[in-house]
């Protein structure tokens, strides 16, 4: 839809902006949605409270075509109150757009603009084009871990619920890449570890392919499972508030606790710590299993607990956890690739 959405409404005022970005980013802005940070640059005294503090960030996120949305926020990674947004339109090399409240254009890498609030004096800020790489991108696995995929073969893999080889495909950069089943009946479907596991640390790099025409379940959506029944999503979620169905969910169970997605076409990491359930003498359980993850970097479950399977309908699964059971990729229809996967089994 397009159109633009106040959400920062400063009693003290509104703020008028100018914006300026790169030609290159522009040529790209179609695949690669955009991310910028930096700071309100001296802000006079009367008007500090009315900015909290002088940092902002924007992000852009492709729609389709020429269509993007653009957000304004106070900080990245964090469940911060949005500041402005509004669908915009590419023009040439740059768009611009202007509700009254807000103005600005956007032409080249760097991101420019003046602000106003109960004040006569202009605040200028300036944000420089932000990347951003996860700190345990490239991570080797450490002593005693199993190698499940390192980019050479997928001897570690079958095809879920059979006993044939995993049919997806290897690129010639050495990423594991969804086979669909819409592409190709044999190869495609989720995939499975040959081994089975109960406590365990894994960590897995996932690449979103831009699909920016697409919406919701359908962007670039895959997901990772323990014991092939506690989902945690992947999904394209960048620019979004980070529900119970988004990156980083598990699924239907429990929402991340900040989105802490990267556009699309950017190596992304999960890092999780996977606590089995635990049982009794009779083989009741005592606890139930628990997950605790990182999503490039960022704790967005901690020691959450999995009252039961995550379920496309959202029910609870009356079946009683398993003791063990294997790490399941899924196929969603999407290309995402994976590499770097590899898990350390923490049984005492």
């Amino acid at each position: 839809m397009e159109g633009s959405r106040p959400v920062f409404n400063n009693k003290r005022g509104l703020i008028l902006l100018t914006l300026v970005a790169t030609m290159p980013w522009v040529a790209k802005a179609a695949e690669l949605p955009g991310r910028w940070e930096g700071t309100f640059l001296d802000p006079p005294e009367a008007n500090y409270d009315a900015f909290s503090y002088p940092r902002l960030c924007a992000e852009l996120v492709a729609l389709g075509g020429d269509r993007y949305r653009l957000r304004f926020l106070p900080e990245f990674f964090r469940r911060a109150n949005v500041l402005f947004e509004t669908d915009i339109r590419r023009n040439g090399e740059g768009f611009s757009f202007d509700n009254g409240a807000w103005k600005g254009a956007l032409t080249g890498g760097v991101l420019r603009g003046t602000a106003f609030a109960d004040t006569p004096h202009p605040v200028d800020f300036e944000l420089q084009a932000s990347t951003f790489r996860p700190p345990s991108l490239g991570e080797p696995p450490p002593e005693g871990a199993k190698v499940l995929f390192d980019g050479t073969g997928l001897d570690h893999w079958r095809a879920a619920g059979t006993d044939r080889a995993a049919g997806w495909r290897i690129t010639p950069d050495g990423a594991l890449e969804v086979v669909s089943r819409q592409e190709d009946e044999e190869r495609g479907g989720d995939i499975r570890t040959v081994e089975e596991f109960a406590d365990a640390r894994l960590h897995l790099e996932f690449r979103l392919p831009a699909q920016p025409d697409t919406r919701g379940q359908a962007r670039a959506n895959s997901g990772v499972f323990l014991q092939g029944l506690y989902e945690l999503q992947i999904l394209d979620s960048f620019g979004l508030d980070g529900l119970w169905n988004e990156c980083g969910a598990l699924y239907r169970l429990s929402p991340p606790k900040v989105n802490a997605c990267l556009p699309p076409g950017e190596w992304q990491t999960y890092d999780i710590d996977f606590r089995a359930a635990r049982f009794g003498p009779d083989g009741a359980v005592t606890e139930p299993p628990r997950m605790t993850v990182r999503h490039n970097g960022v704790v967005i479950h901690r020691e959450q607990e999995l009252a039961s399977a995550t379920t496309e309908a959202g029910r609870k699964d009356p079946s009683p956890p398993p003791e063990r059971g294997p790490v399941v990729l899924q196929d969603h229809g999407s290309a995402v690739q994976f590499r770097n996967i590899w898990l350390l089994p923490l049984e005492s």
